[in-house]
């Protein structure tokens, strides 16, 4: 996987320019690390395009979680303070967009992190 082509559908899906998303490169590189330990085995030919779009489906659900905690503040005209909070729907957008891009990829090429523990000793 290469983090430009991962960071170029990152901005296809956030319509950010690269120079906004570079203010993301953390996050970006955080969705990548978080894909890859999912990884069963390394990706091969048309396996690799596929798992590129699931980390960038996973920096976008980060990015859409990261705007809607982000409370903004305005001032009216009048000298009035309000904050206005994001909409959760671009979340849930997200989240399903990257579990959609996850299922999308072929079966055995990555290990289910739906559940919080990997494996427990006893």
């Amino acid at each position: 996987m290469v983090k430009e082509n991962i960071t170029a559908r990152f901005c296809e899906l956030s319509h950010l320019a690269p120079d906004e998303a570079a203010s993301y490169s953390a996050l970006i590189s955080s969705a990548e690390a978080c894909f890859t330990r999912l990884l069963n085995r390394d990706p091969e030919g048309d396996e690799i395009p596929l798992c590129e779009y699931a980390a960038a489906c996973k920096a976008f659900y980060d990015y859409a979680v990261l705007i809607a905690a982000s409370e903004k503040t305005y001032s009216s005209k009048t000298g009035g303070l309000f904050a206005k909070t994001s909409d959760s729907g671009t979340v849930k957008f997200a989240e399903n967009l990257w579990q959609q891009s996850l299922a999308a990829l072929p079966a055995g090429l990555i290990t289910d992190g739906g559940f919080v523990f990997e494996g427990v000793a006893g």
